[in-house]
């Protein structure tokens, strides 16, 4: 089996990668949504036995609320610890980190802190691959991991500057924080085509651009999960990955970047993706992703017939099916009160 599950995580992400036999497969976390997202986890667990380490790796992408807030309540559960192998997590000491070797380039701060002293509180493998590294490209070169069961996960984000950018907002916010901050527990017919085309602006945001991107590979199948990463990254570590793969032709599943937001899906990157299977992680609370550009970004530069996974069945993304958009190739597909299940599917 190779499934992509997306558990109830409100505007953010809770996901879960699972390979190998179908009656004892290896399972990878990523991010945690929202604080009560974490009794999602929880529960997904005891429905599958609460097996010491059945997670080989829990990665927290960024610190973004939406993504790292159930992280600190599953961290903080003695429940939970003890279903994790390790962790991937780029604390603060991380930003500063500068390689030795000559030649290397050199918010939700607040939940940042906090998750980098459960770790240590509770002395949770932390980065044990990358030793006294960050998560993170080094001189542009991807960093290869291989997990149990045949799972290699290649690094396409963040690079060292992006690392570096999120310092200072991360001091800014520790600073400012009050005392005691630890312990606060049918439509008018729309032309995609139109939509796609127009004119791209970058997502800026410092802490998305930190964001821990991955391209997760099982016999022969890659999927992209991309976090919240900003598209100019993700683009230059898609060729360099396509360098070390030449055999690639393209992504079985994406996880769209930042829920689906105009700002981090161009039609650039969808089409270096070369993918037809894409996946939204979000109820559209706070910013209404996905946003319609992205969206038909998606349906017009993929290789049809594209499918669309929604988490959610909201006002923005139920108005893909319906009338407004009849004659596209595309399907919708909508999962139940915040979790779906995709299985990658296999190569054409």
């Amino acid at each position: 089996m190779f499934r992509l599950e997306m558990l109830p995580a409100y505007e953010g992400d809770c996901l879960i990668l699972s390979w190998g036999h179908p009656d004892k497969p290896y399972r990878l976390l990523i991010d945690a949504g929202r604080e009560s997202t974490a009794e999602a986890v929880l529960a997904y667990a005891e429905v599958h036995g609460f097996a010491k380490s059945m997670f080989e790796l829990f990665i927290v992408t960024h610190i973004d609320r939406d993504h790292i807030e159930g992280a600190v309540e599953l961290l903080k559960s003695e429940r939970f610890r003890p279903l994790i192998r390790q962790m991937w997590f780029n604390d603060r000491g991380d930003l500063d980190y500068a390689p030795p070797a000559p030649g290397f380039e050199t918010y939700g701060a607040l939940d940042g802190e906090r998750v980098t002293m459960l770790i240590a509180e509770h002395q949770i493998d932390h980065n044990a691959a990358f030793k006294a590294a960050p998560v993170a490209l080094q001189a542009e070169k991807l960093p290869v991991v291989d997990l149990p069961g045949g799972l290699k996960l290649t690094i396409l984000s963040p690079d060292q500057q992006q690392l570096v950018a999120l310092a200072k907002p991360w001091d800014d916010t520790l600073q400012a924080a009050p005392p005691g901050w630890e312990e606060f527990g049918e439509a008018e017919r729309i032309d995609i085509d139109f939509l796609a085309s127009r004119a791209f602006t970058s997502d800026k945001a410092k802490p998305n651009g930190s964001s821990i991107a991955v391209a997760a590979t099982y016999k022969g199948r890659a999927v992209l999960l991309t976090g919240d990463a900003h598209v100019s990254r993700l683009l230059a570590s898609i060729a360099l990955y396509e360098d070390m793969h030449p055999e690639h032709q393209g992504f079985a599943l994406v996880k769209a970047s930042h829920h689906g937001s105009r700002g981090n899906t161009s039609m650039e990157l969808v089409t270096a993706a070369r993918c037809s299977c894409w996946a939204i992680s979000t109820d559209g609370t706070q910013f209404r992703h996905p946003d319609r550009e992205a969206i038909a970004r998606i349906i017009a530069g993929s290789p049809g017939p594209v499918k669309l996974f929604f988490n959610y069945e909201t006002a923005s993304t139920g108005f893909w099916r319906g009338s407004a958009v009849r004659g596209y190739d595309f399907t919708p597909v909508y999962g139940e009160e915040g979790y779906l299940a995709i299985d990658v599917p296999e190569p054409a």
